[in-house]
């Protein structure tokens, strides 16, 4: 109950954020009624299914650019927050171009909800490969969370109170992420 209570509230301050592309959905509806009109929605205008390989890659060189960068060289990396301490682990961007699995060089693709927690295993394809929850992340910082669920916390990523915590920074695109897949893929 309590889980469902706060995923209402997180969907109504996301519902009420995000206006236009909700306007069609009844918001006065509670529950599995407004679970199941917005998921709905969610199935209905996801439209484009990408590759695992190379199509995540080429489009997190997109999506994750780092808006502060104005020559579009730079990728955000999720969990990260310091371009300035001397630790490629901790770095919040990266070129975008350094993808791969190299530890203190590359980033790769961070399963925000981790593929062995699906049922089944989310793999490689369909949800495994939906662009919605698949962020640039620096190899190592990616490999420290490995599949661990979320949990509250404060301050920079890291495990925290039995969990990982995303950090500050964060902790509202995973929450947007985690409703996205809780409505796209909840019938799966």
């Amino acid at each position: 109950m309590k889980k469902l209570l706060l995923f209402m509230l997180l969907a109504n301050f996301t519902l009420f954020a995000q206006q236009p592309y909700y306007s069609d959905v009844n918001l006065n509806l509670t529950g599995t009624a407004l679970r199941d009109e917005l998921a709905t929605k969610v199935i209905s205008t996801h439209t484009t299914n990408l590759s695992y390989t190379p199509g995540i890659w080429e489009a997190c060189k997109i999506t994750d650019l780092d808006p502060d960068d104005n020559t579009n060289s730079n990728v955000l990396l999720i969990y990260g927050y310091n371009d300035t301490d001397g630790n490629y682990v901790t770095d919040r961007t990266r070129s975008k171009n350094l993808n791969g699995g190299n530890n203190g060089t590359d980033w790769n693709r961070e399963h925000t909800y981790a593929k062995s927690l699906g049922v089944p295993n989310l793999g490689t394809s369909g949800p495994g490969a939906d662009a919605h929850h698949l962020r640039a992340s620096d190899v190592q910082l990616n490999g420290n969370r490995s599949s661990t669920k979320f949990a509250t916390g404060s301050g920079n990523a890291g495990n925290q109170n039995g969990g990982w915590y995303p950090g500050d920074e964060w902790k509202g695109d995973v929450a947007r992420m985690m409703m996205y897949m809780y409505l796209r893929y909840v019938s799966q």
